[in-house]
């Protein structure tokens, strides 16, 4: 005869990597240039690269205009070759409207900028970037073109400290493996464990709040606008009409916490390659009711 003794307890299985990048930063003095034709976009951007550890006296976020967009490719590479001794990260939204007149409308692709980037430097001076497209768009299609054209890809999700951190810490010691990024050390107590959880959940709240009820109101306006003025040309001013849609979608998805509006960013997806008048008001009806929706409880 014998007697066992069994002992259980939970446990979590240690993620090393999710623990270090919870303590990532990018290395000092690295400048982060950004270019994104939302204004919602643009400010979430700023948040980004603090998250990361790009101070805003080392950012560059551009998009406000039509001349911005059009000569980004000559900035950023006028200033690359400036600054011979930086690293430089780099996020560009991947459709770029060049006119918020649907008369004069026009799109220029973040991915083929970053392309035509990398391709004017020389080879020491593209070595010094990292350069991410960013997009709503995620098909595999979509992923083929920018991881071509580009470094990598970053989606449009709710900003989070954590998920920025998870999401740059990969990518940067992938292109960067030489280089040491600014990792705090980790002393492993639970007290520790427990700042980090709540510190960034108060950061999350901020980021939130970057979000006016107002910014996403005027989206709106813009595209009702165009529905009452383009009745009789829809079919032909549909390119501009779906931009716009798009870039909806793409400020949604920033704010989709807890799947708010996902029916909605599904909703806007639907429409992709064209509808009729009557099919496009019927949806865009039920798309501006949630977004008002959402308007009123802020």
């Amino acid at each position: 005869d014998r007697t066992v003794f069994v002992f259980r307890s939970p446990c979590k299985v240690y993620d090393a990597a999710t623990k270090e990048s919870n303590h990532f930063h990018l290395p000092p003095g690295v400048w982060g240039i950004a270019i994104d034709d939302s204004k919602i976009q643009r400010k979430l951007l700023r948040r980004f690269f603090i998250h990361a550890g790009i101070q805003e006296h080392h950012q560059i976020i551009l998009g406000q205009n039509s001349d911005e967009i059009s000569t980004f490719v000559e900035f950023v590479v006028d200033f690359v070759q400036r600054h011979p001794n930086d690293l430089f990260f780099i996020i560009a939204d991947e459709n770029l409207e060049l006119s918020d007149d649907m008369a004069s409308h026009g799109t220029i692709f973040g991915s083929e900028c970053i392309k035509r980037i990398r391709n004017t430097l020389q080879p020491d001076q593209e070595k010094r970037m990292l350069a991410l497209v960013r997009s709503a768009n995620d098909s595999q299609q979509d992923l083929e073109i920018y991881n071509t054209r580009a470094h990598g890809y970053m989606p449009k999700v709710p900003l989070q400290v954590m998920s920025v951190r998870e999401m740059v810490a990969p990518l940067w010691t992938k292109r960067f493996p030489l280089v040491k990024a600014d990792v705090e050390p980790n002393k492993g107590s639970d007290s520790e464990d427990d700042d980090i959880t709540r510190i960034p959940s108060i950061e999350n709240l901020r980021d939130l709040t970057l979000i006016s009820p107002a910014e996403l109101l005027s989206e709106l306006e813009q595209i009702d606008s165009f529905c009452i003025n383009s009745s009789e040309r829809f079919d032909e001013r549909w390119p501009a009409l779906w931009d716009k849609l798009h870039q909806l979608k793409g400020d949604l998805k920033t704010v989709n916490v807890d799947d708010r509006f996902t029916r909605t960013i599904q909703a806007i997806e639907s429409m992709r390659g064209g509808l009729t008048s009557a099919e496009f008001m019927s949806k865009w009806l039920v798309i501006r009711t949630d977004v008002i929706a959402f308007d009123s409880t802020k």
